[in-house]
């Protein structure tokens, strides 16, 4: 046995000084550090992915619902009474009160828009006809189909323009929509959309009902924007204020942490093609 190596071997196996401990602590650290990040931004993107498909799925139903009955504004009317909208007296609970428009603008900052699609409804089924919320209507019945947004859900209430009333209450259609706004096109002469103005536009004051009915009628397709809302309150966004706009509407701001965005669609009226 070689005794003399021993001192060397010890001298070899000797552990880290403080400056090497220092170090690796540094660096174990810094990968911590690193590890703990990287799983941060990937649940805060998880996260907002989630909020994202929640937008997409609010604002797709929405427009989409809407899209169906404005496609068919007017229709199954006889000619001459095929007027796209309804903005006859129905908005209140009073329908008769002349201060209650169907359809109408508003320039409240906050506030939304109403929309009635005026229609004939029709079935497959004989005397299955039935309003946006599936209220029976009459065969041949003229009646409005009125969209609204009340506390931030998409509302639809079935009026009878025939029988000037209410065919039944109200019914929420999808929550997380804060904001509707409407743009109507307007034809020329040659019947080509040239503009898109609002409800309060669309007529001119004063006018007798047949010609607001002729103004109306030259309505070929309509703007539609929503703000939509993740419906969550997932405080995804800083508390700070963002402003929205939609359409030609005053621009509304908010400060509260929840996720919203703006879709835009323009929608062309079935009866009205050419």
């Amino acid at each position: 046995m070689n005794v003399r190596s021993l001192p060397s071997q010890r001298a070899n196996q000797r552990g880290l000084n403080l400056i090497e401990l220092m170090i690796a602590v540094v660096i174990g650290l810094f990968i911590s550090l690193m590890v703990v990040q990287y799983l941060s931004t990937s649940s805060k993107l998880f996260k907002q992915q989630g909020v994202d498909s929640n937008l997409e799925s609010n604002a797709t139903f929405a427009i989409s619902y809407l899209s169906q009955f404005i496609r068919q504004a007017g229709s199954n009317s006889p000619i001459g009474s095929d007027v796209p909208f309804f903005t006859g007296s129905c908005r209140g609970s009073d329908p008769g009160d002349p201060l209650n428009p169907c359809t109408y603008n508003s320039d409240v900052i906050g506030e939304s828009d109403q929309i009635a699609v005026q229609m004939v409804p029709s079935s497959r089924v004989p005397g299955d006809q039935r309003d946006c919320v599936g209220n029976e209507v009459d065969e041949g019945e003229r009646i409005a189909n009125v969209f609204s947004v009340v506390d931030s859900e998409l509302f639809c209430r079935g009026y009878s323009v025939t029988d000037s009333a209410w065919l039944g209450d109200g019914e929420s259609l999808i929550s997380g929509v804060d904001q509707l706004q409407v743009l109507y096109g307007i034809s020329n002469a040659e019947g080509v959309v040239d503009q898109y103005v609002d409800a309060s536009r669309v007529a001119g004051d004063g006018l007798s009902d047949l010609e607001e009915q002729l103004a109306w009628d030259r309505v070929r397709s309509v703007k539609l924007a929503v703000l939509v809302s993740d419906g969550t309150n997932s405080g995804t966004e800083k508390p700070e204020a963002r402003q929205y706009q939609l359409l030609d509407s005053p621009e509304i701001e908010y400060t509260d942490r929840v996720s919203r965005k703006v879709f835009t669609t323009t929608i062309t009226i079935n009866n009205k093609l050419q």
